[in-house]
């Protein structure tokens, strides 16, 4: 968790801070949602805690969920992104000749079948994206991991104590050593 705060932060303050007049809003808004975050990051690193402290860290993270459903097509699902593909092609139709069977579609002039088809279009995208923001969510392990940093550390004391880092970089080193055993 650690190693990750070092590229995560900077990516998200470059990201965040190029950005055009127009998305000062949203930009400012994703900033203080990444603030938070981040503050539930470095507060649960701490050697020691005190009520005082986890209560900073709970309000942290509710402020950082407060914040996250204007961020939730930032982690949509594979199987979200598919039923929204197939969606696209059921909704949109496939040649002109489905368009020329419609008897009314012929009786249009052309300036009112140009659009027809735009508000055809907008129809679908907004079907779309809200199928895309209902198919979306912050559900996902690591992110509810973070609910429980404050009851574990009441219980647990310092998380350090429980880090898995250690074990995993341990895990590694040892596949690599059979690795490079299997290829000698």
């Amino acid at each position: 968790m650690k190693a990750r705060s070092h590229v995560i932060v900077p990516v998200f303050a470059a990201t965040l801070l190029n950005h055009l007049a127009s998305q000062k809003i949203p930009f400012t808004e994703a900033l203080l949602w990444v603030k938070n975050l981040v503050y539930v990051h470095i507060r649960a690193q701490y050697q020691y805690h005190t009520a005082t402290t986890i209560e900073y860290m709970e309000n942290d993270m509710e402020e950082f969920h407060r914040r996250r459903d204007d961020f939730s097509s930032l982690h949509t699902s594979k199987s979200t992104i598919k039923v929204s593909e197939a969606l696209t092609k059921l909704l949109t139709p496939d040649t002109q000749e489905e368009l020329e069977s419609d008897t009314a579609w012929n009786t249009l002039s052309a300036a009112a079948r140009h659009c027809r088809v735009d508000e055809d279009k907008i129809q679908i995208e907004s079907e779309i994206a809200h199928h895309v923001v209902d198919g979306s969510n912050f559900n996902f392990v690591k992110m509810r991991v973070l609910n429980h940093f404050s009851d574990d550390i009441r219980q647990l004391g310092n998380l350090l104590n429980i880090s898995s880092e250690l074990p995993e970089k341990e895990t590694m080193n040892l596949k690599t050593s059979v690795l490079t055993i299997e290829s000698s």
